[in-house]
């Protein structure tokens, strides 16, 4: 079996977005890493008697790597788990809260990993496995391109990585198929260039056999394996053009400041700067001069103008999400309607997410014989900002003194505002109101 073979959707063009997506991510230094792979040498240097190598490092060194992918994915997970998420799950799952991936990594920050891998990669897989030994199910999560090949009850990951021996760290190249076999899971595990997988034998609680593969896989925008673009590549390919241009700008400006001295009729001093004093004579009809030129650097507004229009098209793509315009006070409807489709892109990113966590947990269930049905996983109602206004919501209470309203609703619109708690019962707040006596008949 040729286990190393990729779906056909797994193309050299997707490998590539994502690696840039990733340099983007781990920032400057990571991108300058990679070298001509995004900032190619000035066909210029390759004059020079080293090939250009020292004028294209001192061009790369200047050369300047926005920081506006990371704090983005940041602010869009700190919008999506800043909202309350729900998750249900039987008495006998809440160990998951403490140690969701068996190395003690809580359930709330494996959830945002998974968040963090849709807005980054636009992808991520969960495996639910359980030691072989006997013990609690356990979440193994994997980045979208590490899932190489599916189909219908097919499933073949990479697990390939680094290992130590002694001292030393070497690569062990390993794959995993999950599949169906006869009605049940069967997985197998392929270590290096071998035809034959090991077969693994994965129990529930009691020893049965498990009816389905307890995998789970999302994109941005449903649970599937479809793999899409990135949602922010706009933002990474913005970023890489930035620093392209940043590059030759913070050129011009080095070589602008970098008078040459010419020499005109006469000897070329043996040291400029302060203290020196150079005397030139010339011959008969000569007439020795020095002068300093430098390059007239015609384009460099133009590049610094486009490096401002790359600031914007990374804006539009996604990056600051709630950043208002420069020199323009926007009122928070008009900012509501400015991100409409970057808000749009991140509800589907957290239903998907919640979905792609529930799905996992539910595998957790069925290793365990528990009832799949009690696991909801509740994603945030709304992204944008709801919060309102004292003002506003004391005339929401005259509406619900009026008996216009119910407290029930006029509790919910005080929680969704966020002035009431989102861990307490409408009962519970009013129980604690201190004018109850006042309020009569519309106390309830």
């Amino acid at each position: 079996m040729a286990v190393k073979t990729f779906h056909p959707a797994m193309t050299a063009h997707r490998f590539a977005e994502w690696q840039r997506m990733r340099d983007c991510m781990d920032g400057e230094a990571q991108v300058k890493y990679r070298g001509e792979y995004y900032l190619k040498m000035p066909s210029g240097f390759k004059g020079q008697d080293d090939g250009g190598v020292a004028m294209y490092q001192a061009y790369k060194d200047r050369a300047q790597f926005p920081a506006i992918l990371a704090p983005s994915v940041s602010a869009m997970i700190g919008i999506i788990h800043g909202r309350e998420i729900k998750i249900e799950m039987p008495d006998a799952m809440m160990f998951l809260w403490e140690n969701a991936n068996g190395d003690g990594l809580p359930l709330e920050a494996f959830h945002r990993r998974i968040t963090r891998e849709l807005l980054v990669i636009g992808g991520y897989a969960v495996l639910t496995d359980a030691p072989e030994g006997g013990g609690d199910p356990y979440l193994v999560g994997f980045p979208r391109d590490l899932l190489i090949n599916w189909d219908v009850d097919f499933w073949v990951l990479d697990e390939s990585r680094q290992i130590r021996d002694g001292f030393v760290w070497q690569q062990m190249e390993q794959f995993r198929l999950l599949t169906v076999d006869g009605g049940l899971y069967t997985p197998f595990v392929f270590n290096g260039d071998v035809d034959v997988g090991e077969e693994v034998i994965v129990r529930g609680r009691g020893g049965s056999l498990l009816p389905r593969i307890p995998f789970a896989v999302g994109n941005a925008v449903d649970l599937s394996p479809r793999v899409e673009a990135p949602p922010l590549i706009g933002v990474a390919n913005a970023a890489i053009a930035i620093y392209q241009l940043s590059a030759d700008y913070r050129h011009q400006l080095y070589m602008s400041g970098q008078e040459t001295l010419v020499a005109i009729n006469g000897d070329a001093p043996t040291m400029v700067g302060a203290g020196a004093v150079h005397q030139m004579i010339g011959g008969d009809g000569m007439t020795p001069d020095l002068r300093y030129v430098s390059p007239t650097c015609s384009g460099i507004e133009a590049h610094k103008q486009a490096m401002m229009d790359q600031r914007e098209a990374a804006v539009m793509a996604g990056a600051r999400l709630l950043e208002q315009s420069a020199g323009v006070q926007e009122s928070g409807e008009a900012r509501k309607l400015r991100f409409a489709s970057e808000t749009a892109t991140l509800t589907s990113i957290a239903q998907s997410s919640c979905l792609l966590l529930e799905k996992s947990l539910r595998n957790v269930a069925m290793i365990m014989g528990l009832p799949e049905d009690d696991i909801v996983v509740t994603p945030p109602e709304d992204l944008l900002d709801q919060s309102i206004s004292a003002q506003d919501f004391a005339a929401l209470f005259g509406v619900y003194e009026r008996g216009g309203m119910s407290w029930d609703s006029y509790f919910a619109a005080g929680q969704k505002g966020g002035l009431f708690s989102p861990e307490v019962t409408a009962e519970e707040e009013f129980a604690k109101v201190d004018n109850l006596a006042d309020l009569g008949d519309n106390a309830v």
